[in-house]
């Protein structure tokens, strides 16, 4: 086994030991803080999405706090229980797969926005948005999913290897939508000003997950107030930007191998996984799409009734 590498910025009464699989003993008040704060943002997008009618957040940023929180608690029991096998896959499994479907919230996201402010500015529809990176994101965690369960088995070189191409693939999917959405962002600032559109009141919002709901006629714009469409633009791409650093990280970790210096430094994992992940997650509670897309009101109007507050 190769040497073992201990961050002293992380001190803990148990030193680390040859035969942890980590190489390192995880470090047990870490492990509470983030089992705590995941457990907390999960809790309050679970709120949230009750209180704003945004259930579609529920299999979403919900399961991502889920996995998060299951994934430090092995870590956690790996601390007691530094020779077991189970909570080191039990994390390896968790901590891989929880951040695809926070990824899916930001596609759902850009679907939405297309949607309401003008499919004319975006390359792709609202419907082309969801179809292509949604399922890209449902394959990137079958992918990982599959190499998460190899690994946990005896081929763990094989599948290390398929969630490495997992990950390979969800990153792309995340360049390329967020290259997408760049354009539409551009392309609606710069030319919007220029149309002929109507400005709606911004307390009129539609849930993005109603397929029952009239379609704005084409020359009409969705407009969410100045602050709102700030807020929503800011938090996603920050959310997105941690998303990437992670997947990085991820890239180059998994690449290095189990017994490589990147894996066996915990620090390295606490702040480009656990810290990457847990920002993201923090700014969608922030910038919650619950709360800018769906009104206390929960109210959804129709193409004629928007038009009559114009």
């Amino acid at each position: 086994m190769a040497s073992e590498s201990y961050d002293p910025l992380f001190l803990d009464s148990s030193p680390p030991t040859s035969y942890s699989p980590y190489g390192y003993i995880p470090t047990v008040w870490v492990c509470y803080i983030f089992i705590i704060l995941f457990g907390v943002s999960g809790a309050f997008h679970l709120f949230q999405a009750i209180r704003f009618r945004a259930y579609w957040i529920i299999p979403t940023a919900v399961l991502c706090a889920i996995g998060e929180v299951l994934g430090w608690s092995g870590r956690l029991w790996s601390h007691f229980d530094p020779t077991n096998d189970t909570p080191f896959m039990m994390q390896l499994t968790t901590t891989v797969l929880a951040p695809t479907p926070l990824l899916a919230v930001n596609f759902i996201v850009f679907g939405r926005m297309v949607y309401l402010m003008g499919e004319k500015y975006s390359l792709l529809s609202s419907r082309w948005i969801g179809i292509m990176f949604i399922s890209a994101d449902v394959i990137a965690l079958a992918i990982q999913g599959t190499g998460g369960g190899i690994a946990s088995g005896e081929k763990h070189r094989l599948g290390s290897r398929i969630i490495l191409a997992g990950i390979a693939f969800q990153f792309a999917v995340m360049i390329i939508a967020s290259l997408f959405a760049i354009h539409f962002v551009v392309n609606w600032h710069l030319h919007r000003s220029t149309l002929n559109c109507r400005d709606l009141p911004s307390h009129i919002l539609l849930s993005p997950m109603d397929s029952s709901r009239d379609r704005i006629t084409e020359t009409s714009t969705f407009h969410l107030s100045s602050s709102r469409l700030t807020i929503l633009i800011c938090g996603i791409s920050f959310n997105s930007l941690c998303l990437i650093i992670r997947a990085i990280y991820r890239l180059i970790e998994l690449n290095d191998g189990w017994q490589g210096n990147i894996v066996r430094t915990q620090l390295w994992f606490n702040i480009f996984d656990g810290t990457m992940v847990l920002l993201a997650i923090v700014t969608l509670n922030a910038a919650s799409p619950a709360w800018i897309f769906f009104p206390l009101s929960g109210g959804k109007l129709s193409a004629s009734e928007i038009h009559s507050h114009s």
